[in-house]
């Protein structure tokens, strides 16, 4: 059945070729010109879930690209240039590996809120699930089979996951108007990415570059659900003779929760600056704020959607009786700052010096509650002194904040046919994690503080100090060497390139509540070699091959516990979790020509000391504890096929992808060992495919978009599934030609969910087992747990208005 579905897909591919190398190709500035044709010029309870302009790159700075001289009509003010392949979908790659990217001619006709998560859902690697349909909350991404936090994030060259855990936040990048390009490099990264939460891969995202013209865009939406968008940039335009340009905007965003009470709102500011110094050397600052509040919902078993469906939610009335279902305890809310600022410098001819200063802050709360029963106040796992009352409801969140600061710094030389690469990438964190205490209006339930954790209506102990359930600071440090030579041979037909990187990780723990054990230390050293080597037969054909090997860290919560308000374990310690571990070989073969752009790769992982939270006896209580798991292979192949405008103004674009995934090892839960060996690995579909297509013809344009998702386990045992299902997205507008002082005008429709369909898209939380079950020495498991589930928003429209000025 393999062989049938690859033959299908290679014929596709092979019936294009006929015969020159394959340029690097990226989506056209909003000042430059439409590009006709390129041409080489110069030389990416339960389980719990927790490049510089003048040197194009594939995926981000490293080393000499190819050039691009376009001609025709200029890219519109979003960003359009109706010649990318699939509408945005595709580019042209060179690296040896995998590379699935989206550029701004998909992007621009999005939803204006879509975030970079968002926007890889037709991708063959990438599984993509909503749960509101603006991607105001973000959204959830499983790549290869694997979850989103070993998906290492790079943002303007800055990392942007979560330090402890390993969690992306997509919302709390960029906005949709201003994001040029996400690029996936499933099971691979290259040399130089910083990061310790990439087993499954890379993902690199960037910011649109300054006008070199002064003016601005504008863009204001509006749809259902109460839904609206304010958006605004403005350009400076070249300053003088200086080489300085920059770019600034803020959007305001808020919608009604479509399931049930309560709103998201979000409120961001994107900055960017460049510094020509020469063609070939340039300065970059960058700069995201961030601040959202996000309703959270109450997630459904499969018992649950059928008799409730879209109703199983929190309450839009606060019950004294009841007081832990109201939707106001229910928030999310963060604010954050991500700033970067690249250096790329030529020193010589073939001398290059490129450095990534970067720092990250943020803190928010997830929001929670709690009852207060008499002699039952406790600090960590020791009782308190609190003024309080007997049944007083409390609210009780999980607060974090984090600060963060890192450099990667690198030389690249270049000798004739060699070329050198050698870096460091050093990084320091804080992480608090804590459970504040603080007031909640008795009468009508609202928290003093949705933050939690400062303000005056903070309960405090008898010695004045401010009440924690839990309270931990996560010190990590990394150490990153990395050495890499590319060699070049055949008149640049054969690339090979070898290197290692060598990652030193610290890590520390100190707790201020009183706990097992106050302070806790990790040191991992991790060699991570890789190789690859590419073959360009000419302009139209290119083989590949890649071997790497990633990993990531074990989550910070494994090195401290965390307690309930009357002193109760909800989470234990693991001791010596390790590092996961990744290997991965790939195998592919591209082609382009002047209309058709093919890739398709094999490839194969190995996974070592997987990591997961299962139930474990802690001393003589079950609990929720992160452990190493066994091993997981994945094996499977991609595709991806795209044109260039044909019949006129059509763009389509296909994709799929076949996944073979097992579980290599029995997993230990409670005393014993669940039958795991030989079962599919939960949240991974077998199969995807996707179909887009683009028209446009300057003026009127469509985009029309399905992904099908085939079935997929919701437990490791295999024993509940989630069925097939296919999404769909359409987006018609009109462009109007200039008038005034408004640069392109337009008026942009965008549907989601066109049936209007209420369906389970995704796994919210896998369990062991949906039934009662024997483990492989004979224990009866008679209390199982029902995973749950995330829901598809419904029918949704949003009409947007822009124009440049």
């Amino acid at each position: 059945m393999v062989r049938k579905r690859l033959s299908v897909f290679h014929f596709l591919l092979a019936g294009t070729i006929c015969g020159e190398t394959i340029p690097t190709e990226y989506a056209a500035a909003r000042d430059t010109t439409l590009p006709a044709k390129a041409t080489k010029a110069a030389n990416s309870s339960g389980v719990v879930k927790k490049p510089v302009v003048s040197r194009p790159r594939s995926v981000k700075a490293s080393g000499p690209g190819e050039a691009i001289h376009v001609t025709g009509r200029t890219a519109s003010p979003q960003g359009v240039t109706g010649r990318q392949p699939g509408g945005g979908l595709m580019r042209l790659e060179t690296r040896a590996g995998t590379i699935q990217s989206v550029t701004r001619d998909f992007i621009a006709k999005q939803p204006p809120s879509a975030n970079p998560v968002q926007v890889l859902s037709l991708t063959p690697s990438a599984f993509v699930t909503l749960t509101e349909p603006y991607g105001i909350a973000g959204g959830n991404l499983t790549l290869r089979g694997l979850p989103g936090d070993h998906v290492g994030w790079i943002y303007n060259g800055a990392p942007v996951n979560d330090v402890g855990d390993g969690g992306f936040y997509a919302n709390q990048t960029s906005d949709g108007d201003n994001l040029k390009s996400v690029s996936l490099t499933p099971g691979s990264v290259d040399i130089d990415t910083p990061s310790i939460s990439a087993a499954a891969g890379a993902a690199y995202a960037d910011l649109i570059d300054p006008s070199h013209k002064r003016g601005g865009f504008v863009d204001f939406s509006y749809g259902s659900y109460d839904m609206h968008r304010e958006f605004v940039r403005l350009e400076t335009g070249d300053i003088g003779k200086t080489g300085v340009r920059a770019f600034a905007s803020f959007s305001n965003t808020a919608a009604d929760n479509w399931r049930g009470p309560g709103k998201f709102t979000r409120k961001h500011v994107d900055f960017k600056l460049i510094k020509d110094f020469t063609p070939e050397s340039r300065w970059t600052i960058n700069a995201s704020y961030n601040t959202n509040q996000l309703q959270l919902d109450m997630y459904p078993t499969k018992d649950q959607f059928a008799q409730y469906g879209k109703k199983l939610d929190y309450s839009s009335h606060f019950n004294k009786s009841n007081p832990t279902d109201y939707y106001k305890y229910g928030l999310d809310a963060f604010q954050n700052l991500i700033a970067s600022a690249p250096l790329s410098l030529k020193l010589a001819d073939g001398l290059r010096f490129d450095d990534t200063p970067y720092l990250w802050w943020g803190s928010g709360t997830i929001g929670g509650v709690s009852t207060i029963e008499d002699g039952q106040t406790f600090s960590g796992n020791q009782p308190v002194d609190v003024n309080v009352a007997n049944g007083t409801t409390v609210y009780s969140p999980l607060y974090f904040s984090y600060h963060r600061t890192g450099n990667n710094a690198k030389v690249t030389w270049t000798k004739g046919i060699n070329t050198l690469t050698f870096g460091w990438w050093y990084e320091w964190s804080r992480t608090n994690q804590a459970t504040p205490v603080s007031y909640i209006n008795q009468n009508d339930g609202g928290p003093a503080n949705i933050y939690g954790d400062y303000g005056p209506n903070i309960y405090r102990l008898a010695n004045g100090k401010k009440w924690y359930l839990n309270n931990h600071n996560t010190f990590t440090q990394v150490n990153m060497l990395y050495l890499g030579d590319k060699l070049k041979l055949l008149n640049d037909k054969l690339e090979l390139q070898a290197g290692v990187r060598l990652a030193m990780v610290s890590r520390k723990v100190n707790s201020y509540v009183p706990n097992i054990v106050q302070n806790r230390g990790q040191n991992v050293f991790e060699p991570l070699p890789q190789f690859s080597a590419s073959y360009t037969f000419n302009s139209h054909h290119q083989l590949y091959l890649r071997g790497s090997t990633s990993f990531k860290m074990p989550n910070n919560n494994t090195m401290f516990e965390l307690y309930n308000v009357n002193g109760s374990m909800s989470t234990a310690p693991s001791d010596n979790v390790k590092p996961e571990y990744s290997i991965n070989e790939e195998i592919g073969y591209r082609y382009h020509d002047d209309i058709f752009v093919g890739d398709i790769s094999f490839f194969n992982y190995n996974f070592t000391n997987r990591q997961m939270a299962v139930l474990s006896y802690f001393g003589s209580a079950p609990m929720a504890t992160t452990m190493n798991v066994g091993n997981q292979t994945s094996r499977g192949v991609d595709v991806q096929l795209a044109t260039r405008p044909i019949f006129g103004h059509f763009r389509p674009y296909v994709s799929f992808e076949y996944l073979d995934a097992t579980v290599d090892s029995d997993i230990h839960y409670l005393n014993d060992y669940l039958r795991t060996k030989g079962k599919r690995p939960a949240q991974t579909p077998h199969e995807m495919g996707a179909l887009g297509v683009d028209w446009d013809n300057g003026h009127i344009f469509l985009d029309l978009n399905l992904k099908y998702v085939g079935s997929q386990y919701a437990t490791l045992l295999n024993d509940e599934k989630l069925h097939p299902y296919i999404s769909d997205s359409l987006t018609v507008g009109y462009r109007f030609s200039n008038v005034w002082y408004l640069h392109s005008p337009q008026i942009q429709l965008n549907f989601q969910n066109l049936a209007g369909s209420l369906y389970r898209n995704g796994v919210y939380s896998m369990t062991p087992f949906a039934h009662p079950t024997t483990g492989v020495y004979g224990t009866q498991y008679t209390s199982a747990s029902a995973p749950t589930y995330t829901l598809a928003p419904p029918l949704s429209v949003s009409f947007s208005m822009s124009t440049g000025f």
